[in-house]
């Protein structure tokens, strides 16, 4: 029997649903969430691919030395005097350091096909008239070995036929003109260096560091003019320079983007050195020539540069690092007390 009490009222139904101003409400909450816990998830992530790096590196640094303990000398970073094809107009034995290195990184595939009793590069008469890879060498050296990749950068392969590497070895400071023989890094043409040699101490010298591969840019534009001096690879044929200053190769008119770690497999200073002229990530040109060459250390890592040193330890070194210090770190035997750092 329904009441007719005027003091009794149908129950209210329960709200569905939010209120446009606590949905408001919500949104903003996951927005601040999300950039508070943005940057620690990308800073977690980058920690890994440096602790990554620096595992590649290590691998490189215990393949140094057993080369070093099967054949009682480092690699050179072109060992050309040992060339089975003498070098010629027609030929290129230009094998570098890492094709060297590759029977100790558990690369035995690649080493058995790379055949270093062959030219890297021959003479094509064209048309047009060209520098070409060995023919009977295309597919190994085109393979992309993980070791020689660092996590951090962005990996775009400048050519089909070559795989790409950021790491590149130690070719002393660039001061003697970076002429490519009698350097005083711990690699250059037929160097042939052993421990011995080191006389500043191994754990005092360099022996690979990382660069970028190709321009470095977002854009990865490749073989384009461009004035931009921030990572930039400058192509100035006519430098003939006996010694490498401050103002090499700034005032070029036009700069050109040049393969940067093209071809691991290359000795070319181009592809596979760096130099301890100007410190890690420098702002400046980096400069090759027929005659000399300046190429600084380069990563994506926030801060610095991932560093071999000839006893085999890696350390991560900020690119705020004391000129003179990072000079003294690639120098064999400078014989000069090398600070802290």
């Amino acid at each position: 029997m329904k009441s007719n009490s005027p003091f009794t009222s149908p129950a209210k139904r329960p709200r569905a649903g939010f209120t446009l101003v606590e949905l408001l409400v919500v949104i903003a909450i996951i927005g601040i969430l999300v950039g508070l816990l943005l940057p620690a998830v990308q800073a977690a992530r980058e920690a890994a691919r440096r602790m990554s790096c620096s595992n590649n590196m290590k691998q490189i640094g215990l393949a140094l030395h057993m080369h070093h303990d099967t054949l009682q000398r480092f690699p050179s970073q072109r060992d050309q005097a040992k060339a089975p094809v003498p070098p010629s107009e027609q030929s290129f034995y230009r094998w570098g350091p890492l094709a060297l290195l590759t029977p100790y990184l558990e690369q035995s595939a690649i080493y058995q096909a790379i055949d270093l009793q062959q030219p890297l590069l021959i003479y094509s008469v064209g048309p047009p008239p060209s520098v070409v890879t060995h023919p009977d060498l295309g597919a190994a050296v085109a393979t992309q070995v993980s070791t020689f990749l660092c996590p951090s950068d962005v990996h775009e392969r400048i050519s089909d036929e070559w795989g790409a590497t950021n790491y590149h070895a130690n070719n002393g400071t660039a001061q003697d003109g970076g002429l490519y023989v009698h350097c005083d890094g711990l690699f250059y043409i037929d160097s042939q260096k052993r421990f011995r040699d080191i006389l500043d101490g191994t754990s005092h010298t360099a022996a690979f560091s990382e660069t970028l591969i190709g321009s470095g840019r977002p854009d990865s534009t490749r073989g384009v003019a461009n004035n931009s001096p921030e990572g930039l690879l400058a192509s100035v044929w006519n430098a003939s320079a006996a010694t490498i200053d401050d103002s090499w190769c700034l005032n070029d008119s036009s700069p050109v983007i040049f393969r940067r770690g093209e071809k691991w497999a290359d000795g070319s200073v181009n592809d596979t050195g760096y130099h301890h002229f100007r410190g890690p990530n420098a702002l400046e040109n980096d400069c090759y020539s027929r005659y000399a060459a300046s190429k600084s250390a380069r990563s994506r890592h926030p801060g610095g540069v991932t560093l071999l040193l000839a006893d085999g330890s890696v350390r991560f070194v900020a690119e705020s690092i004391d000129r003179y210090t990072w000079q003294l770190i690639g120098s064999i035997a400078d014989n000069q007390v090398i600070p802290e750092y």
